[in-house]
């Protein structure tokens, strides 16, 4: 598929969409509608970083290993981010100084509670496959 320019006015009026979504989800009231909502939104970015995952190493990540070497990478690469995925026995780190959300980055987004919950889908999305189906997170504050 060739790219397409967008005009600057296409691209305001899908920050102004993107912004009025995550409002409604916010004034609903219904936190568990929020992250429902934005938990699958965050699956569809996931799918996003494992083709670039694919893509890097020549093939599908086998382990936690591969996974966390091709994240890695791509974040250092594509995203020119310092901040890097650790593993320290069975558990992997991430500390996040700085969103790195492609939307967000693209201007298209603003952090902010909403917006921050699909983390939930993609984390959940990212590693099962290669941690042989099991996985767990959480996020925290330091």
């Amino acid at each position: 598929m060739k790219g397409k320019e967008i005009s600057e006015a296409a691209i305001m009026l899908n920050a102004a969409w993107i912004e009025a979504v995550e409002k409604a989800l916010a004034d609903r009231g219904n936190m568990a509608l929020a992250k429902e909502v934005m938990k699958a939104a965050g699956q569809k970015c996931a799918r996003r970083i494992l083709d670039d995952c694919r893509e890097i190493l020549g093939k599908q990540p086998e382990t936690v290993d591969e996974l966390r070497d091709a994240t890695n990478r791509r974040r250092l690469q594509r995203l020119n981010l310092a901040s890097l995925w650790e593993r320290q026995g069975n558990k992997a780190y991430l500390r996040i100084d700085e969103c790195a959300c492609t939307l967000v980055t693209a201007g298209l987004a603003k952090p902010n509670p909403v917006h921050c919950l699909c983390s939930a889908g993609m984390i959940e999305s990212i590693f099962p496959e290669s941690a042989g189906g099991r996985s767990a997170w959480r996020l925290s504050r330091l």
